[in-house]
């Protein structure tokens, strides 16, 4: 398709025509936050945390489903945005536990992350968080499902790439959970990665499970001839004995 003008921010940038808002946003280095798009699964649009403004526009519209179109003008800051994904987010956050100290996720966790930059500094729920049901999905992968918050990378990826189509949603609005359709187990030699894509802690590595965080130095010892060695992070120190 033709190349087409659109202005981000009131910055003008040419961009090949049937590409989305967020990649028009992105070409100009504008940082859309998002939870469940991903570049190599189909769009789905669903966590509405990429809401933009468009000219013309009754309201946000999710940026990552939403094609160019010419002279089209994006906003990326306007208080209208930033109320949006405030709002986004406090809803992300009504059942997702506050259980960051012991998340395997904790340290990398893009809901950390985008709660500290787009989230309020209060909270209005008042009521018990809902629960979950923790999924047996085989011996790699080890659930906690009340972390989730249905971003469905899982389970794109498992129909999309690993061909398997075993994970799928269930129930609608508060009732919505993700797992098997029948009683199976992720058996496919790629179904690993489903770990590297989900943006929370939901879908951990069973084997060092609570077991490392990213923000504690990691403490080793060796003996070399003449004294130990001490490693801290990427840092080396030789102690002569």
């Amino acid at each position: 398709m033709a190349n087409m003008q659109v202005l981000v921010n009131d910055i003008p940038v040419e961009i090949k025509g049937g590409s989305t808002v967020l990649q028009a946003c992105e070409k100009v280095g504008v940082e859309i936050p998002r939870f469940c798009y991903h570049e190599r699964l189909l769009i789905a649009g669903n966590c509405r945390m990429c809401l933009v403004e468009i000219g013309g526009a009754p309201k946000p519209v999710a940026s990552c489903a939403m094609p160019v179109g010419p002279n089209m003008k994006i906003y990326t800051d306007t208080p209208l945005v930033k109320k949006a994904r405030e709002a986004v987010m406090e809803f992300l956050l009504i059942n997702h536990p506050l259980d960051c100290p012991i998340c395997d996720q904790g340290g990398e966790c893009d809901l950390q992350d985008q709660s500290m930059v787009f989230g309020s500094d209060k909270s209005r729920m008042f009521d018990p968080k809902r629960s979950t049901e923790d999924k047996n999905c085989g011996p790699l992968v080890k659930t906690i499902m009340t972390r989730c918050i249905h971003c469905t990378r899982c389970v794109r990826f498992s129909s999309e790439v690993a061909g398997e189509g075993i994970l799928g949603t269930t129930g609608r609005g508060k009732d919505t959970e993700i797992g098997m359709y029948v009683e199976k187990t992720l058996k496919s030699n790629i179904s690993g990665n489903v770990i590297d894509l989900c943006p929370v802690g939901a879908l951990n590595t069973r084997n060092s499970l609570i077991k490392r965080h990213q923000f504690v130095p990691r403490r080793n010892l060796s003996t070399p001839a003449n004294g130990f060695m001490r490693t801290v992070g990427s840092l080396a120190r030789r102690i002569r004995l």
